[in-house]
């Protein structure tokens, strides 16, 4: 029995010292009163925050919460439901951090939501009666202030000893009690919430030990926004009361499956941009003497760096995760105003070149599947591609006595557009050629033929053969890409005893190097 006992309790202890568990709720709408503008990105910055607590704040996909365009009726359905996931959490023994996100119209201290009203009280009431020991909320919404300006600002901290994990509430604010919270169109989000994600993913670790902490994000996120936002005034506010030993941990960017490196000799203000859909990722202003790692969801990036009448450009490919180093050796300088025309779309490195195997079904009736060697040039723009190349391919055939030697040379252009699918680079279009095809022909008894007859003479022939290709290109190290690549087409080739036009498909595998 004691046994037993002892048991049970090492259990519950256990089951204490676990970490709490997180949970998410990030809602956004574009859409508030009827006599509201409509807001541009208010749901994208709710499912960017949701991203970031789930790639780098230990928060599970299945206990995160994304409501777009919810009424308030909606919003107090869902906190039913965390309520009722919580409750089943401390029924097994575990704590429970809550962490709210809104971005919305607001008026008078409230929330409009497609055509309904949640006050901010009620919101905060919301997180409170789920039983969270921990509960973040943050706004970021016009006049959401929860205090007059002019107010002292800072953490109502009460030192607790005897419990590691803080516990209580925090209100940030992305606005006074006056103020109007802005979005603007170069960020491709609000300014606020721009600033606490790039916070979020590094910028504000002061320590640099790979952790960001409430406190480090917020008085990031104030600085950044009070010092965009000096012509219009917004000022972010926070609300805090929380026991407990230390600060709250938000993000570990140092665990993050993919980070940039600002080198430690850059300073001054970066850019970096997702490619192809061209948002801004993070905007950070760094010192020198020290690296900064930035924590990127894996894909691809372009790193830009305003130097007078011209932008610094670097290209950074994390397809599958790791860390790029950027120190301003593989910098490309390109003029301001080519860069303010294009945007983040402007292709750093457009041109390719690519050595591969080539292989294919009979250019002529009865003869031989072929394989060789290709090389082609490819250029690509935004959404479309077109490349030059040649392949040659050898074969050998034989029949009746007689054995026939070919040689052929293809010229092809082919062109497209082109889509991402993850790391993948899916390339859609069409393809021409022109072949020139040699043929010689070797009788079994050649030698005592030609005391007899003479040798038979080369054949040389001109065709032509059009279709539609697929190519695929997947990043491998550096500025190195493998391609694979299918084609149908419809060949003209005119040849003795044979049908001028045959289908066939050609296939390519290789690799290339982008320039």
């Amino acid at each position: 029995m004691r046994a037993l006992c002892l048991v049970v309790l090492l259990a519950a202890a256990a089951a204490r010292a676990e970490a709490p568990v997180r949970v998410v709720v990030s809602l956004g709408s574009n859409f508030g009163a009827a006599d509201d503008a409509l807001l541009q990105h208010a749901e994208a910055d709710a499912a960017r925050v949701r991203d970031v607590f789930v790639e780098l704040g230990g928060v599970e996909p299945g206990r995160a919460f994304v409501l777009t365009r919810p009424t308030a009726a909606r919003v107090r359905e869902a906190f039913a439901e965390v309520t009722g996931r919580i409750a089943e959490l401390a029924g097994a023994g575990r704590e429970a951090q809550l962490f709210v996100f809104a971005s919305a119209h607001g008026r008078d201290g409230a929330l409009r939501l497609a055509g309904s009203v949640l006050p901010l009280v009620e919101l905060r009431a919301l997180a409170r009666a789920t039983g969270a020991t921990l509960r973040v909320v943050v706004v970021d919404a016009c006049e959401a202030g929860v205090r007059l300006k002019g107010a002292t600002r800072g953490p109502a901290y009460r030192l607790d000893v005897g419990r590691a994990e803080p516990s209580g509430d925090v209100f940030i604010s992305s606005s006074g009690a006056r103020e109007a919270a802005q979005e603007w169109e170069a960020l491709g989000g609000s300014l606020f919430t721009h600033h606490l994600l790039a916070a979020l993913r590094g910028d504000a670790d002061a320590d640099r030990d790979g952790r960001v902490t409430l406190m480090e994000a917020y008085g990031y996120a104030e600085r950044r926004t009070v010092a965009d936002g000096l012509g219009v005034g917004q000022h972010p506010q926070f609300d805090v009361g929380l026991a407990g030993a230390r600060d709250v941990t938000v993000t570990e960017p140092g665990r993050a499956r993919a980070r940039v490196v600002l080198a430690e000799a850059l300073e001054g203000r970066f850019v970096v941009v997702s490619q192809p859909r061209t948002d801004v990722v993070l905007e950070v202003f760094k010192l020198p003497g020290q690296a900064l790692a930035l924590a990127v969801p894996p894909g691809r990036y372009l790193v830009r760096q305003a130097r007078g009448f011209s932008v610094a450009l670097q290209e950074v490919e994390l397809p599958f995760g790791g860390v790029a180093r950027v120190d301003g050796r593989a910098f490309v300088t390109r003029d301001f105003g080519e860069v303010a025309l294009k945007g983040g779309a402007l292709e750093v490195h457009p041109h390719a070149l690519r050595l591969s195997g080539v292989g294919a079904t009979p250019v002529v009736a009865g003869g031989p599947l072929r394989a060789g060697v290709g090389v082609a040039w490819r250029l690509a723009l935004g959404g479309a591609w077109a490349a030059l190349g040649a392949a040659w391919s050898p074969a050998q055939l034989a029949a009746d006595g007689l054995r026939v030697f070919e040689q052929r040379l293809a010229w092809r252009a082919s062109g497209g557009g082109r889509v991402w699918l993850g790391p993948a680079v899916l390339m859609l279009g069409g393809v021409v050629e022109l072949s020139w095809l040699h043929q010689a022909f070797v009788r079994d008894r050649e030698d005592e033929l030609r005391r007899t007859y003479p040798a038979l003479s080369p054949r040389q022939t001109l065709g032509v053969a059009l279709g539609p290709q697929l190519q695929v290109e997947l990043p491998l190290v550096g500025p190195l890409f493998a391609v694979a690549a299918v084609a149908g087409v419809l060949r003209a080739l005119p040849v003795v005893d044979g049908p001028l036009w045959t289908p066939g498909i050609d296939g390519e595998l290789g690799l290339g190097v982008r320039l």
